[in-house]
């Protein structure tokens, strides 16, 4: 453990309160705000009223993933308080770290502005892999509970062959659903052939559509229009787990009667202990390589 290491958590889901209080077990000083309509105990960290106590002496901020839906205020979907983007830097002093998950142009603009380093966890292959996992089992979850029948002997189509894709494939083949994969490069339908799946191009993707039981979206831009929901049964349960636009007309889905579950952020509803363990561990090891840095820093100013 790093000595000394303050660490504020600022928004979020259940996610960041369990990695909060497992950062806050294993012996760092942490304090969490924005999570005030959660009513549960929050272990060890240190619950703030207001924004700068827990952004004061702090080395890092851990925010959100996704740190915001819209760009301009935290997401806070445990608060009934608005927090902006902008509020969170005008507190901090260089040499704090901001740790967030899924930043855009708009944080690294206001981040380099106000000259304090900013490091995207969702980058780091090792979190994005585990947190597919966890979306592909909420998947299979949302499945059974929607599906009328069983998703042994069902027909599953993924859209998609990136992370989740091939996970989702795993756990469906697992459960003996006969499964159909929509992918672009013929590299992944190479694989997905190798499996011992069915490939299908975008192009061709029409003429399956009437045959499944559930289809699973992970490709986050237009998949399914309201021409092809037209054609899909009309008790396929739909499940996109894209981030947002999504790849679903929602308003043709629901003009046409069209069982479909917009899932985001599965992690963080499904399992959030194990999601909130995954960043925990996540964020020790980018504490441990920036402390590191700057520890090789100051050696190189003493040289």
């Amino acid at each position: 453990m790093l000595d000394n290491i303050k660490i504020g958590v600022v928004g979020g889901d259940l996610r960041q309160l369990v990695a909060a209080q497992e950062l806050a077990n294993a012996g760092y000083e942490t304090a969490v705000y924005g999570f005030d309509n959660y009513e549960g105990n929050s272990g060890m960290a240190t619950k703030c009223v207001n924004l700068s106590d827990v952004i004061c002496q702090s080395d890092f901020i851990l925010l959100p993933l996704p740190y915001s839906r819209d760009s301009i205020h935290l997401n806070t979907p445990l608060s009934e308080s608005e927090i902006h983007f902008h509020d969170i830097f005008n507190r901090l002093e260089p040499g704090q770290i901001v740790l967030a998950g899924k930043i855009n142009g708009n944080a690294k603009t206001i981040s380099n502005r106000s000259q304090i380093k900013i490091i995207d966890y969702y980058e780091r292959e090792d979190l994005t892999i585990l947190n597919a996992l966890l979306t592909a089992e909420g998947a299979v979850n949302i499945a059974m509970q929607e599906m009328p029948g069983i998703i042994s002997r069902s027909k599953s189509l993924i859209l998609g062959y990136g992370r989740i894709g091939k996970l989702l494939a795993h756990k469906l083949n697992g459960l003996q659903s006969d499964i159909y994969i929509c992918a672009r490069s013929r590299e992944d339908l190479a694989w997905i052939e190798a499996f011992g799946y069915t490939g299908l191009t975008y192009d061709g993707l029409d003429g399956y559509l009437d045959k499944f039981d559930a289809i699973y979206n992970t490709v986050p831009s237009l998949m399914l229009d309201e021409s092809r929901l037209n054609k899909i049964k009309q008790d396929c349960v739909i499940i996109d787990v894209a981030s947002n636009p999504g790849g679903v007309d929602f308003n043709a889905a629901k003009n046409l009667g069209r069982n479909v579950i917009w899932a985001l952020s599965l992690p963080g509803k499904y399992a959030p202990a194990s999601a909130g363990k995954i960043l925990a561990d996540t964020i020790k090891i980018i504490m441990e390589e920036e402390i590191a840095k700057m520890n090789e820093e100051t050696e190189e100013d003493k040289a």
